[in-house]
Formats: C-alpha cells, structure tokens, sequence
C-alpha cells in the first residue's frame, strides 16, 4: 500500500504555498523600500553642496552679516494640511519663497521643514531649488525624517544656504520624543555649519527646528545647543524654528520642573537675541495670518552685536521669517 497522499489533497497545500509566495513578494515590495531607506538613512543625514564657479557676491559691508530663518512649511503656504494643494502650485510657492530670499539680501538662510524627496511635495528638491533661484552657490541639506515605501518618501529637515564657503558640517543629535519613533521614521535634529567669510574669519551656523510636541523635549534641545556652543571657540549662530518662547512672553510653556527652553538658553549667557522683552505685534513669528506667538529665533554669540533686526511679514508659509544683520566683535 503506497504512503503517497493522494493527488486531491496536494493541490491545497500547492496552493497555499502559492499564496505565501505572492503574498511574501507583496510584502516585500511594500515594505522593503522602507526598510533599505531606514538602513541607508544615518548615512545620508547630511550633505553638503557647493558650486565656487556659481558663487555670487555679497554686498554685505566688511565685519557684517545678514542672516535670515525661514520655516517654510514644505511649500504648503499659510495651510496646516501637507496634502492639500496641488504640486504645481507648491513648485510655483517654493519659486516665490526663493525670491522673496533673493529680495533680502541674505548672506546666510536657514530654512525648517524643506522637502528633499517628499511625496506630498511633488518630490522636488526644494531646497536645491530655492538655492538656484536665489543664488546661493553653497548649501547643507539635512534630514530629520527619512523613509519611503513603494510609492511614496518623506524625506524633509533642516537646510542652510550661503554665499559663503561652507567647509565643514556636522549633525547635531536631539534627544527623541520617543525612541521607537527615531527608530521607525527618523526624529528632529539639528546640523552645524563652518562658514568661511572674507579676511579668514570663520563663523558656525547651528541650523535647529525644536520639537513641537511638549517643552521637556525643547528644554533638552536647548542644553545640546548650549554643548555645541562650547564645543569650539568659532562663534556660534543659532537659527530656526525653536517652538519655544521666554517666560513673560505670549503662550510661554514651562515644564513640571518649571524649565523653559529659551531661558536655559538666556541663563547660558552664551547668546543675545531680539526681542528681550515686552514683543510688540510685529515681533510675532506664528502664525503669518495671526501672528501671537515669538517661536522662531536668530540667536547671535555674546561677540557679536545686533545692526538690525526684523521679522517679515508674509503667507507664502505658516510662520514668519525672520532677518537680522550683525556685526563681530574685532
């Protein structure tokens, strides 16, 4: 009597291995352009660019600086809603924000929450593009979130564009809102830049956007800026988003502790910014359509001095940018 199962009852099982397989490729087609973006991301953290026979000159007087911060908001405009919109006109947005940078004259431009590769962007290097357009021959670009599937990516952060050489950047690592989010799609961080300016003089750039979520992530934000700052003795700029406001301003937020962001970075005496105290409507950052809130912020070293300053009324994005010319210290 032969042990072999009948040929009725081999086809279930033929089938069914059938279907692991297909559903096997499914799955690895989904998910495994996430998980080689995962693996890759660390890698690819930050990248610098530059382009010397495309450097443009600065009318900036000698021992001056003019630095802008922008969080342009993915090129969404004064909307809270990343998929609203259609991409043509995002494009068309982040090509008014480039000029709208150029008008400024800036030397040096932070910019928060720019696409690199984003589905809901039309995956346009944005800040690629507003450097061409604005004329920024040198750029550092450096992801936050970094993650795509079969048919869709995010991948945005921070960028700082100069007229000026950049010789050096490094990440600058947050503390996370929570580990397994950094771990499945990446979490706020910060880059630092070397600029050469003119008669050897250098200065760093800390380009930052805090998180948003609760002021006991943005408190430790500000003790890893105030590390950078002492880590080198080449000046120190902080400039970006830092979601967080000094006591006595409009929607301060303390922690349980009763610690505060901004303060920390006060009490430092490592920074000076504008404004001090008492903001008038014209100082306010967020929103662009109602402004009641300081959030983002040019903090200069205790060498230089401020020759003016001024946030930039506008809805190309939800926030404000805001300009500041400063001047070192012989």
């Amino acid at each position: 009597m032969s042990d072999t199962p009948p040929a009725e009852n081999q086809r279930p099982l033929r089938t069914r291995r059938r279907l692991f397989v297909v559903v096997g490729c499914i799955a690895l087609l989904v998910v495994g352009p996430y998980i080689v973006s995962r693996i890759r991301s660390p890698g690819r953290r930050v990248r610098v660019y530059g382009e010397s026979e495309r450097a443009a000159a600065t009318d900036t007087l000698p021992g001056l600086l003019r630095i802008v911060t922008y969080n342009i908001a993915h090129g969404r405009g004064a909307i809270d809603d990343n998929w609203q919109g259609t991409n043509t006109a995002k494009r068309n947005r982040i090509e008014q924000i480039a000029q709208f940078l150029a008008g400024t004259d800036a030397d040096v431009v932070v910019l928060n929450e720019v696409d690199f590769d984003s589905t809901w962007s039309g995956h346009q290097n944005q800040a690629a593009a507003i450097a061409a357009e604005a004329g920024f021959a040198y750029r550092v670009e450096q992801r936050n979130l970094d993650f795509r599937f079969l048919y869709g990516s995010w991948k945005f952060g921070n960028a700082i564009l100069s007229k000026y050489p950049i010789i050096d950047a490094q990440v600058v690592d947050l503390p996370p809102h929570a580990d397994w989010e950094d771990w499945l799609v990446g979490r706020k961080r910060g880059v630092v830049a070397t600029l050469q300016l003119p008669d050897q003089q250098r200065v760093r750039v800390l380009a930052v956007h805090l998180e948003h979520r609760r002021e006991v992530n943005r408190v430790r934000g500000a003790k890893a800026i105030v590390d950078v700052a002492k880590s080198s003795e080449v000046p120190l700029i902080v400039a970006g988003d830092l979601n967080s406001t000094p006591p006595g301003f409009p929607d301060a937020r303390t922690t349980a502790d009763g610690e505060n962001a901004m303060a920390i970075l006060q009490e430092s005496g490592l920074f000076q910014w504008r404004p001090r105290a008492a903001p008038t409507p014209s100082d306010m950052t967020y929103s662009s359509t109602n402004p009641t809130q300081v959030i983002d912020w040019i903090l200069i070293p205790s060498n230089a001095t401020f020759v003016a300053y001024e946030v930039l009324a506008g809805d190309l994005s939800d926030h404000r940018a805001v300009s500041a010319t400063l001047r070192f210290a012989e």
